[in-house]
């Protein structure tokens, strides 16, 4: 019981300390900041070097060579601390940069254009919420093109466009403030349950 109790106060200090920084930037703001950010370099580290022994350590025990690659490639990585072997860095940094670029493309193509494009045209003939969609997404597209003069025929798709634009930035914020608001009343219910009854003994 103690030792929960202990537990509790600690993650109240952080959540309060973190919080103090709605009245003003102040040592126990930073103190707590400090301290979460050590905790989560600290945790990546430790999931980063288990994720090295078991996919590159002990495949490469085990007699795959190929394996040599990624782990010299990932062991460059740290020739940035020095000044003078610094520039070896650029070689897995060229490599990483590569890869994760091909796999974006790709993936960006694919899922937020190709399949966007293709189930908003096939949604259209599913029932009005579908033409809406395909209404919508024309007339914002429509709002970005600067090739020409916002006038006429594509004047009015612009301000239909502007309108679906505005409610849909108006639905994303609603949404993420819904998440602020429901993360903060999870942390003030996290220090009733884990610090303020049990101190009370409630």
């Amino acid at each position: 019981m103690a030792a929960d109790l202990i537990g509790g106060f600690i993650g109240t200090l952080f959540v309060i300390s973190v919080m103090s920084m709605l009245w003003r930037d102040n040592l126990f703001f930073r103190f707590g900041q400090a301290a979460i950010m050590g905790a989560t370099i600290a945790h990546y580290i430790f999931m980063n070097f288990q994720s090295v022994y078991k996919n590159g350590i002990i495949p490469l025990m085990a007699g795959n060579v190929m394996f040599v690659i990624p782990i010299l490639l990932g062991l460059l990585m740290y020739t940035r601390l020095s000044k003078d072997i610094a520039w070896l860095a650029k070689y897995p940094t060229s490599v990483l940069v590569g890869v994760g670029t091909g796999v974006m493309i790709t993936g960006t193509l694919r899922g937020q254009i190709i399949d966007q494009v293709k189930q908003t045209v096939l949604d259209a003939f599913t029932g009005i919420n579908g033409i809406i969609i395909l209404v919508g997404v024309v007339t914002a597209l429509s709002f970005f093109l600067f090739t020409k003069e916002h006038t006429g025929a594509l004047g009015t798709c612009v301000k239909i466009g502007r309108v679906f634009l505005m409610i849909s930035l108006g639905a994303n914020f609603s949404g993420e403030l819904i998440w602020y608001l429901t993360q903060m009343i999870g942390r003030l219910m996290y220090i009733l349950n884990e610090f303020v009854w049990p101190l009370l003994g409630a």
